[in-house]
């Protein structure tokens, strides 16, 4: 139920939640309001009616238990880089972690709250981590918490796995506002199954989460050689057709992610169409450069080499895929081995050489490796026989509202007509418009991950537009129906 009362009522009832507080009820006349409300993808302008910036699990508890009771809807933002903006509604009641970023070393293990960035931890590990990495996120602005509840893609994933399969514990607040520590060693089995939906069952379904233990890595060598390479579009057949094949024979220390947008061609200036590599090899710089070197000599226009340690890579590149306050729009897709197919490329090139807005780019994971080797069952992600993952953000000015359906339908469009190479779909970057959404996020996992749900959060504390119990679905017929991308919730 959302809450209906007054502007009067809602004053006495921030400051009776005040009251209870060690962080901060932020009211919309507040000054700092307005600054909370503003996340990554900038198309989305949602307005709560209370945030709460909390400090204490606690807080987070409290807060939950007060919005039951006088009937106020709730959603969570850590890192705020939700692709559909989900963190965020219209007249609930926001909790945001954005005081709660402690992080502590434990040996080769790490502990962190729910408003840690991977940027935070990148900057902690440098100065701190004595050559240790986390497996975590190639956007290193982006909320932890949120990364890893939907599996975690990292450039060290062939080497050791998604993030969930690096996650130790969790702690939540449940439904009831219970505090609960999950692990797979718990004794409760509810423990259990909870803890195996959070892990690739997506934010927002379960709890909420206040704080991660996480499992940190040794790289095989102090620094990682690190390439990025360049290409005109009018090699993609050539270069994406061998790309397709060759990562079948390269070693799980070694990934090759890809990336289609705008590039300053350094010889005319002017900015084109290209496409490229981001190639990350946990090993030593020489074995690097000879696994990649049939990559050179496909004719790059742009090549790069660097030798440095992940979390400085992760910083220095960290924030060229955010959207940043920019519209945008976001799909994904799921492809399994040698999916790059002729066909599959020939759809790149015609839409990403048509795309309405400059801004616009696709970014593709190259997963498989030790991602591969876990159990299709052992947690909640239903991909790990993907060899890629491409996503579209389709982005364009703040300011162009007008551009926005041009931008929409041509991102749409794209990926249906990739669609049938799909296996589905990241839930990390939810789209209010995939059809067909329950299947493509979770494939065979959907009805366990229901079953939990049902036992879990009877009264869909946690529920919203693609929550696990919803039965909100869109009907993908054009003109399209954009309505979906400008809510939290389904009446």
């Amino acid at each position: 139920m959302a809450f209906t009362g007054n502007d009067a009522s809602l004053a006495r009832l921030a400051a009776e939640l005040q009251r209870g507080l060690s962080g901060y009820v932020l009211p919309p006349g507040d000054p700092r309001y307005s600054a909370q409300t503003q996340i990554d993808n900038g198309r989305v302008q949602l307005l709560p009616a209370l945030i709460v910036l909390v400090d204490s699990v606690a807080d987070v508890a409290r807060t939950l238990k007060f919005a039951r009771q006088h009937g106020f809807r709730l959603t969570a933002k850590a890192g705020g880089h939700s692709a559909a903006g989900y963190c965020l509604n219209s007249g609930g009641i926001v909790i945001d972690f954005s005081l709660m970023k402690a992080i502590r070393l434990e040996g080769d293990t790490l502990r962190v709250q729910a408003g840690t960035r991977w940027i935070d931890i990148y900057d902690y590990l440098s100065a701190n981590g004595d050559g240790l990495i986390p497996v975590g996120g190639g956007c290193a602005p982006v909320g932890v918490s949120g990364f890893v509840l939907g599996g975690g893609y990292s450039f060290a994933s062939r080497s050791y796995g998604l993030s969930i399969d690096n996650l130790i514990t969790l702690t939540i607040v449940d439904a009831d506002g219970n505090i609960r520590k999950l692990s797979a060693d718990s004794t409760n089995p509810e423990d259990i199954a909870l803890f195996w939906a959070c892990r690739g069952g997506g934010g927002g379904n379960f709890g909420i989460v206040t704080a991660l233990h996480l499992q940190l890595r040794k790289p095989h060598t102090p620094t990682m050689l690190v390439a990025q390479l360049r290409y005109r579009a009018e090699q993609a057949q050539d270069v994406l057709g061998f790309y397709n094949e060759w990562v079948e024979t390269l070693p799980n220390e070694l990934a090759c992610y890809g990336i289609w947008g705008p590039y300053a061609d350094p010889g005319s200036g002017k900015t084109i169409s290209a496409f490229g590599f981001t190639c990350v090899y946990n090993g030593d710089a020489a074995g690097g450069i000879d696994l990649l070197s049939p990559l050179f000599k496909r004719d790059p226009f742009f090549s790069q080499i660097n030798n440095m340690t992940l979390p400085q890579f992760e910083t220095m590149v960290g924030r060229s895929t955010l959207v940043d306050g920019r519209r945008a729009y976001i799909r994904s897709g799921e492809v399994p081995p040698k999916g790059l197919t002729s066909g599959f490329v020939t759809t790149l090139d015609k839409f990403m050489t048509s795309a309405p807005s400059q801004d616009t780019f696709m970014v593709w994971t190259h997963a498989g490796g030790v991602i591969s080797d876990v159990a299709m069952d052992a947690t909640a992600f239903a991909h790990r026989g993907a060899r890629f993952m491409p996503e579209i953000k389709a982005v364009w000015p703040r300011d162009d509202i007008a551009a926005t359906r041009t931008n929409v339908e041509w991102a749409y469009n794209f990926f249906e007509e990739l669609r049938p190479h799909f296996s589905g779909a990241y839930v990390n970057y939810i789209d209010p418009l995939q059809t067909d959404w329950k299947r493509m996020y979770y494939g065979d996992n959907f009805e366990r991950l229901l079953s939990i749900k049902h036992q879990a959060d009877p009264d869909g504390v946690f529920n919203f537009q693609q929550g696990i119990a919803s039965a909100f679905e869109p009907d993908g017929r054009q003109p399209l129906d954009l309505s979906p991308l400008n809510r939290t919730f389904v009446e």
